[in-house]
């Protein structure tokens, strides 16, 4: 009989180990989605909370460390909260700021060209004619300015010009024929004669330090 009781002990403490081993742990209890209200509509994407996860996500218990006790495992479920990103300030776009209008000077506005000067150049001045009689007395004389005159024939025969030397002796230079005229260097005190083609003196000139005209009437 004490045979049978220590048999049957053993079995039933086999049996128990072998269920406290095999047997399968207790699922945790399913949690239960939130309630969402019936009239609520899901914001425009990007903005925040619009993703539905973060609503399921907020105030759903996740499962802590389990603790078993007699094979069995137990789990207090823990609030976890998400944090809702702030939103970023938003920043203009540069390529729709306006540019800002140039505040420089404005070009002037361009001028007329001035006329082309009209105005002659002054007339060289004219010799005082001197008497034909006076070539007996002129002689040229050294040392003098450099200057020319010019010998306009306005007679209706032509003429030759003379230049008296040192000593008061003709040396001829030019003829003109009526209408001509003629442009000669000299200095001052070199006096000139110009007579007919015959050589009877008409008239006699004096250079002065500026250029002039000799007219020959």
């Amino acid at each position: 009989m004490s045979h049978r009781l220590v048999l049957a002990g053993l079995a039933a403490a086999t049996l128990g180990l072998m269920l406290t081993v095999l047997w399968p742990a207790t699922e945790p209890p399913p949690v239960a989605a939130p309630d969402v209200p019936s009239d609520w509509v899901p914001p425009p994407p990007g903005s925040p909370g619009s993703n539905l996860d973060d609503v399921a996500s907020a105030d759903v218990p996740s499962p802590s460390a389990a603790s078993s006790v007699g094979g069995v495992s137990s789990s207090r479920p823990q609030l976890s909260r998400r944090a809702t990103p702030a939103p970023s300030p938003t920043r203009p776009d540069s390529s729709t700021v306006p540019a800002t209008p140039s505040t420089g000077p404005n070009p002037s506005p361009s001028r007329p060209a001035k006329p082309p000067s009209t105005t002659r150049p002054p007339q060289p001045e004219h010799l005082t004619p001197l008497p034909a009689w006076r070539e007996r007395g002129l002689r040229s004389v050294s040392g003098g300015s450099e200057t020319s005159i010019e010998f306009v024939n306005l007679r209706s025969r032509s003429v030759i010009v003379y230049w008296l030397d040192h000593q008061g002796q003709r040396r001829q230079y030019a003829v003109l024929h009526p209408s001509e005229s003629h442009r000669q260097h000299t200095y001052v005190g070199h006096p000139w004669v110009v007579t007919d083609r015959r050589g009877r003196a008409l008239v006699c000139f004096e250079p002065k330090r500026t250029p002039a005209r000799a007219v020959i009437e």
